[in-house]
C-alpha cells in the first residue's frame, strides 16, 4: 500500500473519531476546536475529508441538487414492477421510501451514509 494514501486513511479515522467526539459533545465547533487546541479551519477540512470517505466506501456518489428529480408517484424497481414504500424516512431534507423487500444491508449503508452526511 501506498504510504502516503496509508498516512492519509489513517488520519482520516483519527478525525472522524475527532468530528464524533465533537458532535456528542454538545459544544459548537468554535468552542470544541478551542478547548482541544484545534484549528477552525483544519476541523471543516477534514469533516469534508470524512464525509467524502464515507460516501465512496458506501458506493454512493454525490450529486448536486438541481440534478435530482420530484417523483410525485410510485417508482418502478429494477424489476420493473411498481416500488410502494410502506415507509418514508425523512432526514435533513433526504426522504428514503422502504418496504419489506428492501434488503437489509442496502438500509443500514443509506441509514449510515445519512447519518454521516
Amino acid at each position: 500500500m501506498d504510504t502516503k494514501l496509508a498516512t492519509i486513511q489513517i488520519r482520516t479515522k483519527q478525525w472522524a473519531s475527532i468530528i464524533q467526539d465533537c458532535r456528542s459533545s454538545g459544544l459548537k465547533v468554535d468552542d470544541y476546536c478551542e478547548q482541544h487546541s484545534l484549528s477552525r479551519n483544519a476541523y471543516y477540512y477534514w469533516q469534508r475529508k470524512v464525509k467524502e470517505a464515507a460516501l465512496s466506501q458506501a458506493g454512493f456518489v454525490a450529486i448536486q441538487a438541481d440534478t435530482l428529480k420530484a417523483e410525485t408517484g410510485p417508482a418502478d424497481s429494477p424489476s420493473g414492477s411498481p416500488f410502494f414504500p410502506q415507509i418514508v424516512l425523512s432526514v435533513n431534507g433526504v426522504s428514503v421510501g422502504i418496504n419489506q423487500d428492501t434488503p437489509i444491508p442496502l438500509l443500514s449503508q443509506v441509514l449510515g451514509v445519512i447519518r454521516h452526511a
